[in-house]
């Protein structure tokens, strides 16, 4: 869906606006230091946007087919699921956590 150049319906529309402003909250989050980029308070915010639009109408061909009950990419190393029974999103990334924080090993002096 994200990767998709031509949005032809306008309901493909407005998920593409809404996934991509959770794409770039997510982004932002990782660059202030979150871990999960759920923890964020924008994040939250947009993916409550989202669930809300997908309770008020009927998800595209093109989001269920990329998003709803498997994972689907959101950029390079996130990923969105989007569980129908339960009308709840999750996003994570999906990179190894010694590869996405920076951790510097400390020698001591003994």
């Amino acid at each position: 869906m994200i990767l998709a150049k031509v949005h032809t319906t306008p309901l493909q529309r407005i998920e593409f606006r809404l996934l991509m402003s959770i794409r770039f909250a997510c982004l932002m989050a990782v660059a202030k230091g979150h871990i999960t980029p759920m923890d964020c308070p924008r994040v939250k915010a947009r993916t409550a946007a989202l669930e809300q639009h997908l309770s008020q109408y009927r998800p595209s061909l093109v989001f269920v087919q990329s998003y709803q009950n498997t994972a689907g990419e959101l950029g390079h190393s996130l990923a969105l699921r989007y569980n129908a029974a339960s009308k709840r999103i999750m996003i994570w990334r999906n990179t190894p956590l010694e590869l996405a924080s920076k951790v510097t090993q400390l020698r001591g002096t003994v």
